[in-house]
């Protein structure tokens, strides 16, 4: 009888450790979507060999290179991973993380840690409680806390459009009656602003479709361009997009416009809008 006994609680210990040692389910998904991560493979061609591995209540995230080893854990608390006092050279291992939580959640590789590296101002402002996220970059640390059983959101990228202050160059060609041009990028907005002696352009381009922050950005420039009646006249003949190509009065748009080397400009997958503005015929 005592043997038996024994035997069964040495069954029950087994179980327990066996049980105690292994790891998170939460943390294991993670840890999958990171080694799968076409990020992560695309970093071995720089000589960079990522692995994140788990135990219990940890996220490892290991860097090798020829030369050097970092790791870098993440311990969880119930459903907040964290580490706040990680080096800002292990930044990477960061948004891998961040990354790797993201597409727990459906988003998908990068998408997550992107809108981050491209908004961080924003970022600074989410909190744990709200947002699901607390990030902290300093000159030299980093601080991490996100909760899993959140969905962090990602800014949204159509809230941006051109301001006025933004086409400062093309402004000062405006006041001294020069030609020239001002391109760039805001948000998921990118822009060419061409002003010419007989015409003048306004081409805007937004990731894969056009919306009402585009529509905005073509009023700020034309009211940077020619004033606010010239801008609020464009409303009232052309109140929305219109697929295809339409001239009306001193105004021609082409809605799902190409450019030949499209591919290889600032305006790679984006749907473009172009404005062609007969400089005679504004009023």
């Amino acid at each position: 009888m005592k043997k038996k006994l024994i035997l069964g609680l040495l069954a029950i210990i087994g179980l327990f450790t066996i049980t105690g040692c292994s790891s998170n389910n939460k943390l294991d998904a993670v840890a999958k979507k990171i080694n799968n991560s076409e990020s992560v493979k695309s970093y071995k061609e720089y000589g960079y060999v990522i692995k994140a591995s788990t135990t219990k209540d940890t996220l490892t995230v290991t860097s090798k290179t020829d030369e050097t080893e970092s790791k870098v854990e993440f311990k969880l608390n119930g459903d907040i991973l964290s580490n706040e006092n990680t080096s800002l050279e292990d930044l990477m291992a960061t948004l891998l993380v961040i990354n790797g939580v993201g597409q727990t959640y459906g988003y998908k590789d990068g998408e997550l840690s992107q809108n981050i590296n491209t908004f961080p101002d924003d970022f600074e402002k989410y909190t744990l409680d709200n947002e699901g996220l607390e990030l902290i970059i300093s000159d030299d640390k980093v601080s991490l806390k996100i909760d899993l059983s959140k969905k962090v959101p990602l800014v949204d990228m159509n809230k941006f459009y051109l301001k006025a202050e933004d086409l400062d160059m093309i402004s000062e060609l405006v006041q001294e009656k020069e030609t020239g041009n001002q391109s760039g990028k805001t948000g998921n907005i990118a822009y060419d602003i061409f002003i010419g002696d007989d015409e003048s352009t306004i081409q805007i381009g937004q990731d894969e479709k056009l919306s009402n922050s585009a529509y905005k950005s073509i009023i700020t420039a034309l009211e940077v361009m020619y004033g606010e009646d010239v801008a609020k006249h464009f409303k009232e003949v052309y109140p929305k997009f219109v697929d295809g190509k339409i001239k009306v009065e001193a105004f021609t748009i082409e809605k799902n416009y190409k450019l030949e080397d499209q591919d290889e400009s600032m305006f790679k997958d984006t749907e473009i809008v172009l404005i062609t503005i007969d400089n005679k015929k504004i009023k």
